[in-house]
This record gives structure tokens, C-alpha cells and sequence, in this order.
């Protein structure tokens, strides 16, 4: 069975790899922001919102109540996320490749590994479609308190996610977070664990040179104004439910801010 899992998880990441090699409606190009009818400030506007919203949507995920694995466990999951665009708006619609549409799905792999006094380590990698964009990304988490009976457990968690494959941009996500949970038994068979937590999530992004062409014999170079991730900071609260029988699960969740992207996620997950 893990040889098919990881299998299954090979041809995937080979499959995302091909694909992220033919060009896409979600490359960006972000010389098209300095425009004869975007000067002035209005490139460097274009730029933090366009960033804002692609860290919001490749930010760490949680899909995963406060209980850690233990010092033998071990967790391949398949997720994915559901997240609305704002395609209407000028900084999408400008620098992609194709018309955005209303909403995108990023598909990811994620691995964790429990560890000694109720620690535990992880790694995820995600790809934007239709895009040379792959996200890849640690995180530790440390459960506060698990296992009691009638007391739910708690968890606190560090994560941080790093965009690659950008030839304009850096860009880097993550932040901290609490959760709680509650594991319920159903017929002696399968365990019900509802959950909620909030995140403290931040983005830092920083622009390479940026050559942009004004005609057939001219250009010139500009880069845009770095985001400093303590000037970025979001709170997002988050809500989900695992289902879980013998070492099969499956996870939904959902993400919300108060201002910016609410994003849904799921999973199919494989414990040992």
C-alpha cells in the first residue's frame, strides 16, 4: 500500500512538472503593469494588491485538527484548494497571460511526521494551474495538551510557504496559528474530529528587475517596492471536520478573513 501511495505521488508531481512547462493563463508578466494608462503610483498599487491576493491563496493550510501523530506516525495527504479571484480587477487581469477566471483550484501534497513529546514536522508542495508557480513549504507543530478524555486538545503551529519558478517576483507566506479539537468515535469504526483555530498569517514579496519595452529600439528597467512582511500581517480564522477510518481520512475546511480571499479546502489522507 505505500509503494502505490507513493506511486500515486510521484506520477502526480510529474504530471505538475509537465504541465508547468507550456506556457499559461496565469504566467505572469508584470512589465505589462507600467502602462500609458497606469503611472505614477498605480503600477506599485497593482503590484501589492496582485501579491496580497496570490499570498492569501498560496498561504500555509491547515486541514489537520490540534492532535499530533505520536512519535511513530506518519501522514501522506492529497489536498486541495478552492480559492476566488478578484479577475474583474486591473492587477489580474493585466499582467496574466489569459483571462483569469472567477476562481482557482491548487492541488498539493503534504507530508508529516510525528515526533517525541507531542511535536511534529511537515512539508507540502502546491501548484497554481496553468501557471509555472509551485509553492513549497515547512511547518512544526507542537499539541499544548492531547489525548484527555473530555478536554480537547490544543495545538499551537509555526508554518511558512516560498513561491518558486517566478521570474519577476519573490514571494513568501506564513505565520502562526492555535487550533482545538475534539475527536468523536461513531459504531466502533470511524472518528469524527471537529476543529477551529485562529491565524496570524503574513506576506513578504519583493520584485526582481522588471524590463519593460516602450517600443522596437527602447526599454528600460524598473523594480518594484518591497513588502515587508510586519507591514502585512492578516487574521484569518479557520473551521473544519476530519473523518477518519482505520488509516483512511478525509478533511474539509474552510478559511476566512476579514478582508481578502476565503479559501476551501480537502483532503484525502492516508495515517501510519
Amino acid at each position: 500500500m505505500m509503494r502505490r501511495i507513493l506511486a500515486v505521488a510521484l506520477s502526480l508531481g510529474m504530471v505538475l512538472m509537465a504541465s508547468s512547462a507550456m506556457a499559461g493563463r496565469y504566467d505572469l508578466h508584470l512589465s505589462r503593469l507600467f502602462s500609458d494608462t497606469c503611472t505614477g503610483t498605480c503600477p506599485q498599487q497593482h503590484f501589492e494588491d496582485l501579491m496580497t491576493e496570490l499570498g492569501q491563496i498560496t498561504a500555509p493550510v491547515f486541514l489537520a485538527p490540534a492532535e499530533t501523530l505520536g512519535l511513530n506516525g506518519f501522514t501522506f495527504g492529497i489536498e486541495g484548494t478552492v480559492a476566488p479571484l478578484s479577475s474583474n480587477e486591473d492587477f489580474w487581469d493585466i499582467p496574466t497571460e489569459g483571462s483569469p477566471g472567477a476562481a482557482v483550484f491548487m492541488p498539493s501534497l503534504h507530508l508529516r511526521k510525528g515526533l517525541p513529546f507531542s511535536f511534529e514536522l511537515g512539508t507540502q508542495l502546491s501548484y497554481l494551474p496553468e501557471s509555472e508557480l509551485f509553492t513549497v513549504g515547512a511547518e512544526v507543530k507542537w499539541a499544548l495538551n492531547e489525548g484527555f478524555y473530555w478536554i480537547p486538545d490544543l495545538a499551537v503551529r509555526m508554518a511558512v510557504n516560498h513561491t518558486v519558478g517566478a521570474k519577476e517576483f519573490e514571494l513568501t507566506t506564513g505565520g502562526w496559528d492555535v487550533s482545538v479539537s475534539k475527536a468523536f468515535g461513531i459504531g466502533g469504526m470511524l472518528s469524527l474530529t471537529p476543529y477551529a483555530g485562529y491565524n496570524m498569517m503574513f506576506i513578504h514579496a519583493s520584485s526582481h528587475v522588471v524590463v519593460v519595452i516602450e517600443d522596437v529600439d527602447t526599454f528600460r528597467n524598473e523594480v518594484f517596492g518591497e513588502m515587508n512582511w510586519q507591514d502585512n500581517m492578516y487574521h484569518r480564522l479557520f473551521a473544519g471536520l476530519r473523518l477518519q477510518t482505520f488509516i483512511f481520512q478525509v478533511v474539509a475546511e474552510g478559511v476566512f478573513t476579514v478582508d481578502g480571499v476565503s479559501l476551501f479546502n480537502f483532503k484525502l489522507g492516508f495515517d501510519y
